[in-house]
C-alpha cells in the first residue's frame, strides 16, 4: 500500500515539474519574442507608401517643357465631373510643377459650372508640400458617397524629416462654395501620407 501511495506520489511531482517546466519554457519564449519585435513609433514613416489623390483618367492631359534648369510646370490634367449634383460638369485641373529637385509639388483648382462659366471655388494654397523623405501636405479627392476633400499637413521641423503633429481637414461644398467642414488633429508623424 505503501509503495502505491509512495508511486502515485512521485508521479504526480513528475507531472507537476513536466508542467512547470513547460509553462516556463513557453513564457521565456513569448518574452524573447516581445523584446525582438519591431519597434513602431510615430516618428518613423512607411518608405514608399502608396497614396492617390483620386483623381484618375483625365479628361485632358497637357505636357510642357521644362527650363534648363529642369523647373516649370511639367503637366496640367483636367478632370471633368459633377461635383455639385446640378447635372453640369464641373472641373478640377491638376498641375504638376517641377522645382529642380525633390521638392516639386502638385497644385489644384477646383472650379463649378454655373451658367457657361466656371467659377473657381479653390481655398488658398491648394496644393501639396513633399520632399524626397517626406510629404508634409497631400490633398485626396472623394467623389462617393458625397464630394469631399481631405487635406492631411503638418508643419515642419527644425528640419525636414523632423515628425510634428499633422491636421486633418476636410471640405465640401456648400451653397457653391468649397467649405472647410471638419478638422481634426491626428498624430505626429514625418510623412503625411501614412494618415491617409
Amino acid at each position: 500500500m505503501n509503495k502505491t501511495k509512495n508511486l502515485i506520489w512521485f508521479l504526480s511531482v513528475i507531472v507537476l515539474c513536466a508542467l512547470a517546466f513547460v509553462l516556463y519554457t513557453t513564457y521565456n519564449k513569448q518574452k524573447t519574442n516581445e523584446q525582438n519585435a519591431p519597434v513602431f513609433s510615430d516618428e518613423f514613416t512607411t518608405p514608399n507608401a502608396i497614396f492617390s489623390d483620386g483623381l484618375t483618367n483625365p479628361d485632358s492631359v497637357t505636357k510642357y517643357q521644362l527650363d534648363e534648369f529642369d523647373v516649370g510646370v511639367s503637366e496640367k490634367n483636367i478632370y471633368y465631373a459633377d461635383i455639385n449634383h446640378d447635372n453640369k460638369p464641373d472641373r478640377i485641373t491638376r498641375t504638376f510643377t517641377e522645382t529642380g529637385n525633390a521638392h516639386s509639388y502638385y497644385e489644384y483648382k477646383i472650379e463649378l459650372n454655373q451658367d457657361g462659366k466656371y467659377i473657381d471655388i479653390t481655398p488658398e494654397n491648394f496644393r501639396t508640400i513633399s520632399g524626397a523623405d517626406c510629404d508634409l501636405q497631400l490633398i485626396q479627392f472623394v467623389f462617393r458617397p458625397q464630394f469631399r476633400i481631405i487635406l492631411i499637413s503638418r508643419d515642419m521641423g527644425e528640419t525636414w524629416i523632423d515628425a510634428t503633429v499633422a491636421k486633418k481637414q476636410v471640405f465640401q461644398i456648400s451653397e457653391n462654395k468649397l467649405k472647410q467642414t471638419e478638422t481634426k488633429i491626428l498624430r505626429k508623424v514625418c510623412d503625411v501620407k501614412n494618415l491617409f
